[in-house]
């Protein structure tokens, strides 16, 4: 509770916090968070993903959010489920605040309960069209230091792949941060 009110008075002051990190966000969370990755890629490999509706998804139509992506492969197992469970710690932080509209949880998956909890208005549970192993290793392949643990990928609006959380040691309130930092970045 105490990280929740700690982090709704950032996102309240943000103009009056000296030390918000701004152009050097990546370098400073890598500095905090160990399990961080800073990423800068324009090109993000293809997701090729369908909604529970049936209907057809891209990062694209979500390109004017920032979308915390994780995998949830039905064999993936503790590693996964602990994953899950501390986003939605994450979750819970983010959508307290002004970001909930300007954050987009995707979970790809091909189990059928990968979501801890009751799924918010801004988690989107979709699933592979092709072999879940063949997307989770083209979005692996760009954080090739984390061999074994579940990835979470943070993307920037516009599509621009900003950052990598591995695994599930992360601090919850250092992804919260990260991400609004994202959300406040123009």
């Amino acid at each position: 509770m105490k990280n929740i009110l700690l982090l709704i008075a950032l996102v309240a002051g943000r103009p009056a916090y000296a030390d918000h990190p701004g152009d050097r966000l990546d370098e400073v969370m890598a500095q905090k968070e160990p399990a961080f990755t800073a990423v800068d890629l324009n090109e993000l490999p293809a997701l090729d993903l369908l909604c529970p509706d049936g209907e057809s998804l891209d990062l694209e139509s979500l390109s004017d959010q920032v979308v915390v992506l994780s995998f949830v492969p039905s064999n993936c197992g503790l590693p996964c489920a602990d994953q899950q469970a501390l986003l939605e710690k994450v979750r819970g932080g983010v959508n307290s605040s002004p970001m909930l509209d300007m954050v987009t949880f995707l979970v790809v998956t091909d189990a059928s309960d990968p979501v801890p909890g009751p799924i918010a208005e801004n988690v989107v549970v979709a699933r592979a069209e092709k072999p879940m192993e063949d997307l989770v290793e083209r979005y692996r392949a760009i954080a090739p230091d984390h061999p074994e643990a579940p990835l979470v990928h943070v993307i920037a609006r516009g599509n621009r792949h900003a950052g990598i959380f591995a695994g599930s040691a992360f601090r919850h309130i250092n992804m919260i941060l990260y991400v609004n930092g994202l959300t406040n970045a123009h």
